[in-house]
């Protein structure tokens, strides 16, 4: 912001300099000196002139200028106030009056001001890029990037300016529009702070790999830094390269950096390394280090279910209820455990006491009729939740979860819980028309009927609702065919193939997250 104040200072001495070339050799002096950068002189004779042409708006506004430079902001300030209300539209004075309210931090006068010039000059840089500033300071991302891209040559002399302006790209959704900006910077000569800055706004916007490098930079530079390596190693697990991540978050421990974080992340980074017991000996650090949060047993507990660790997993579990014995997310995943172990008692006495203490979730039904569905008990599953719909017939979820048990069960259209199946997931759609599972399962029913029309129907609307939801595209593409639509069929498996890779983009995203302070910054 200093930089850009100072090119604003001498852009207008030259103005104002041309301007007065004719005027006393007084007021010339006053200007060489000013210039000279012999300030006390100058505002000795400037003060002498305006003694005796107490109005002459370019010596006001000198006097200003020469007052900012010597620091006394609220002098120069009374200056510019002072030509101002001798002429309102005076421009020098009102941007320069503006420049200096922003630097004392009274953005909402700043902004007035610049504002009001900016009617005089709409198109000029520095206006632009300090109302830019100020619309990006109070998250007005929109509004910021319209400026910051009027700003001309300041956006290209201060780089903190092009770095806002793609993080306002990102907020406003112009992706394409920031990474074109990307390309305009020279790493080489910006700062570190802003390459952190930078690797921020990239990885938090599942860009890892073009973070990389910006992390890097930062890391090189402090290569003990905590903040550098974690956010580096975050990228290298986003980015599918676990074994560089595992060097960096290890060489973090060695240094005295042991904290639950990171061994979440080096477990996260393992088990991407098909490492399964040092993955399970780094959660388990991470639950020794925080055994007050319950993430880090719910992390290590999924770990051990998805390698069939069920006794394990349930171990981990009872240790976080000792210390978290309320964690209704605990409950409900020790009940999870209990089911895929056939423990079907067990597990539902945990879906009950998790929907005692979280009752909102209505989690016990839920949980116990996805379980038996997970663990082809269905029979089981659709005896709970036809019982709990009894209960609770305007529950969208439990209509959606019975219709999807009865299809899994097999049933044909000529048998009654085919009737039953349709009918719930219909009640689910018609109670909550913006839930899109059951959408699809009604259309692939529908489509068992040779309604193909209301098929498509449903799915278009699933589609929409949740525009990740493989099964609707994947249904769409055969109700397209069915429906003589080839052409929209071919259409759907490109999005469909962008979605998986998303989807498996997003696998190592789950438990790790950002460190947001910059090492360049913390050294100061």
């Amino acid at each position: 912001m200093r930089r850009i104040a100072f090119f604003l200072v001498f852009f207008l001495l030259g103005t104002a300099f041309a301007a007065l070339a004719q005027d006393t050799d007084l007021y010339r002096r006053a200007e060489a000196l000013v210039r000279g950068g012999q300030l006390d002189q100058g505002i000795a004779i400037l003060h002498e002139f305006l003694a005796t042409d107490p109005r002459n708006l370019k010596a006001l506004n000198l006097l200003g200028i020469a007052l900012t430079q010597k620091g006394d902001l609220a002098g120069a300030n009374a200056e510019y106030v002072k030509a101002l209300q001798i002429d309102t539209k005076f421009y020098p004075a009102l941007s320069n009056l503006a420049i200096n309210e922003f630097n004392l931090k009274d953005l909402a006068s700043s902004e007035k001001h610049f504002k009001e010039a900016a009617v005089f000059k709409p198109d000029d840089p520095v206006v632009n890029a300090f109302l830019g500033k100020i619309a990006f300071k109070r998250g007005d991302y929109a509004v910021a990037a319209g400026r910051f891209e009027k700003s001309g040559r300041f956006l290209s002399e201060d780089p903190g300016l092009r770095v806002a302006l793609i993080q306002s790209d990102f907020e406003t959704g112009r992706t394409d529009a920031a990474l074109a900006e990307l390309v305009k910077l020279d790493n080489k000569t910006l700062p570190l702070r802003l390459q952190f800055q930078l690797g921020l706004i990239l990885a938090e916007r599942e860009h890892a790999a073009q973070a990389i490098p910006y992390f890097e930079a930062v890391r090189s530079r402090y290569p003990d830094s905590y903040d550098a390596g974690f956010n580096l190693a975050v990228c290298y697990v986003q980015s599918k390269q676990p074994a560089k991540a595992i060097d960096i978050l290890t060489a973090l421990k060695k240094s005295g950096h042991n904290t639950a974080e990171l061994n979440n992340l080096l477990g996260e980074a393992y088990e991407a390394a098909g490492q399964l017991q040092p993955a399970i000996d780094a959660l388990r650090e991470a639950t020794r280090l925080d055994p007050q949060d319950e993430s880090n047993y719910l992390d290590l507990a999924a770990l051990c279910t998805d390698h069939d660790a069920l006794d394990l997993g349930l171990e981990i579990i009872e240790v976080g209820l000792h210390y978290k014995p309320d964690s209704d997310r605990l409950v409900f995943q020790r009940g999870i455990l209990h089911a895929l172990k056939n423990q079907f008692e067990l597990a539902d006495q945990d879906f009950q006491l998790a929907n005692r203490l979280a009752p909102d979730k209505n989690l016990s039904y839920v949980g116990l009729g996805i379980s038996y569905m997970q663990t082809g008990n269905i029979g089981e599953a659709v005896a709970t939740l036809r019982q709990r719909v009894k209960e609770e017939p305007a529950d969208a979820r439990l209509q959606y979860l019975l219709g999807e048990a009865l299809i899994r069960s097999g049933v044909n259209p000529s048998d009654e819980g085919y009737l039953e199946a349709k009918s719930a997931l219909e009640k689910s759609v018609t109670i909550d028309a913006v839930f899109a599972p059951p959408r699809v399962d009604l259309a692939k029913l529908y489509l068992r009927e040779n309604r193909i029309d209301e098929a498509v129907a449903q799915l278009e609307k699933a589609r929409a609702l949740d525009p990740s939801d493989k099964a609707a595209y994947s249904q769409l593409a055969v109700a397209y065919r069915r429906q003589g639509k080839p052409e929209k069929a071919a259409q759907i498996l490109p999005i469909l193939a962008k979605i998986n890779e998303e989807e498996r983009e997003r696998e190592s995203h789950g438990r790790i997250r950002l460190v947001k302070q910059s090492p360049e910054s913390s050294a100061q």
